[in-house]
């Protein structure tokens, strides 16, 4: 997520039925790159085998999650079920969801998630709220569901959810709805299971940003809405299908993902091929659709270049009616207002969040430095603050006393650090240690030891990021 506000550029210098338009760009290949398939330099732990040609392969028996959305008429309710089937790896006694829509601030500007039923097998109790630093009135942050017994390592789990999401103000968030549009990302209850942690029951966050920790799971995703208006969601989108009442039905499937966003209005797309992956682009206006299309290709390319091949094979991006910045999800970005300021960043996070995940509450540093690092590296910016500058960036987003230390440490800061440990390393040999870092996490949940193993060879890089409190 990258946020543009006047405070924070002041303080760090820097910032940061729909028709179809004919396409702005031809389909764009990305060059061949000899290292996205061979790696050779640092490796995590000094083994040739932590350090894979490629990305690794998503866990063969990661969650799989079925959601519905039902939009209604006027964009204000949204009616959702969820289905998710698991084996955990060590025994549990409950299933977890995080409520990311009852946050502090989503909450306040009259978004709220409620849970009608919640039942697990083998079925337990009744459901409960936890607070999890929810905002006060609203049902709680936390949804948990016991289970008649201990459910061992590797047995299968099935819990369902019904749940009623209701959208607020448009605001810079996640949730809301504005000149007939209406966008939520996270609005489901958002599964909180880490393999090797277990569940995450850590509060929300304070301010605007990413508090979640999400395992890559596969996804099928059904949204209904108005006949008139267009859906852009996360994933493979299959021909939306008619249905009665005025209605139509919009299916994606995403193979491996963490999460999804939605976005429903009188869009205007436009589309190109970028190394192989789908891009489609949504605004209100077809002449921002394409000029949006144009530099998230570009972003595309370049990232590419320097990260492995684009994660996913498609991504959907969708111009919306508010002030802001953007928000990541994997295989798709919400953007918000007219400004291209943020559009590589968003979509760097599509190597850092989506393709290989962290602990966004715990170690935010791993997706948002990264995203702000990759960013300038496209765009040959340099770093919106120095090393030097107070704060910890290895610090979790709630520890910050304010948004504006959270984001000029963490983004600008962090960033700052990784292009200091580049300097100091040398370019070549930590572009490939950082390529061993993302082959060998792909789809997984790293953790700030992972990528020190990847930079061990390097103990110019890890001074850096040790100063910086980046790094254990």
């Amino acid at each position: 997520m990258r946020r543009r506000t006047a405070a924070t550029a002041a303080l760090l210098g820097t910032v940061l039925g729909g028709c179809t338009a004919t396409p702005a760009l031809p389909s764009t290949a990305v060059p061949a790159d000899p290292s996205a398939t061979a790696v050779a330099g640092p490796s995590p732990g000094g083994s040739p085998a932590a350090c894979p040609g490629r990305y690794v392969d998503p866990d063969p028996h990661r969650p799989r999650i079925i959601l519905t959305f039902d939009v209604s008429a006027d964009l204000s309710t949204v009616t959702g079920t969820e289905q998710v089937r698991f084996r955990p790896d060590r025994p549990i006694r409950e299933v977890v969801f995080r409520l990311t829509a009852n946050g502090p601030t989503s909450y306040p500007n009259g978004t709220s998630i409620t849970v009608r039923k919640a039942t697990a097998d083998p079925a337990g109790g009744r459901f409960r709220y936890e607070p999890a630093g929810a905002a006060p009135g609203s049902p709680g942050g936390v949804l948990a569901i016991p289970l008649a017994t201990e459910v061992p390592a590797g047995q299968e789990v099935l819990a369902e959810v019904a749940f009623t999401l209701k959208l607020g103000q448009a605001t810079f968030e996640r949730f809301g709805r504005e000149q007939g549009t209406a966008w939520f990302g996270s609005g489901q209850p958002l599964f909180a299971w880490e393999r090797g942690v277990g569940w995450h029951r850590e509060p929300l966050a304070r301010w605007t940003g990413e508090s979640a920790t999400s395992e890559a799971s596969t996804i099928d995703l059904t949204v209904t809405a108005p006949t008139s208006l267009v859906v852009m969601a996360s994933g493979v989108a299959d021909p939306p299908v008619g249905l009665a009442g005025g209605r139509r039905s919009w299916h994606t499937t995403s193979a491996s993902a963490r999460d999804v966003s939605v976005a429903v209005g009188n869009f205007r797309t436009v589309q190109a091929t970028v190394g192989g992956a789908q891009l489609t682009v949504g605004a209100l206006e077809a002449a921002e659709a394409r000029s949006t299309l144009a530099e998230i290709s570009r972003g595309m390319t370049e990232l590419a270049r320097r990260f492995g091949p684009f994660p996913f094979p498609a991504l959907n991006v969708t111009v919306l009616p508010a002030p802001g910045g953007g928000i990541e999800y994997p295989g798709s970005i919400l953007l918000f207002g007219s400004s291209r300021l943020v559009d590589v960043h968003e979509t760097a996070h599509q190597w850092f969040y989506a393709l290989v995940g962290d602990s966004q509450f715990r170690d935010p540093w791993l997706d948002e430095a990264f995203a702000t690092y990759a960013e300038e590296l496209v765009n040959i910016s340099a770093p919106g603050a120095g090393v030097d500058v107070p704060g910890d960036v290895g610090k979790g987003i709630n520890d910050f006393p304010d948004a504006g230390s959270y984001y000029g440490t963490v983004y600008y800061k962090g960033a700052a650090a990784l292009f200091e440990a580049r300097r100091r390393a040398g370019p070549e040999q930590f572009d490939r240690a950082i390529r061993c870092y993302v082959n060998a996490n792909a789809w997984r949940i790293a953790h700030p030891e992972n990528l020190a193993a990847a930079l061990a060879g390097l103990p110019a890089a890890l001074a850096v990021l040790r100063a910086a409190h980046a790094l254990p």
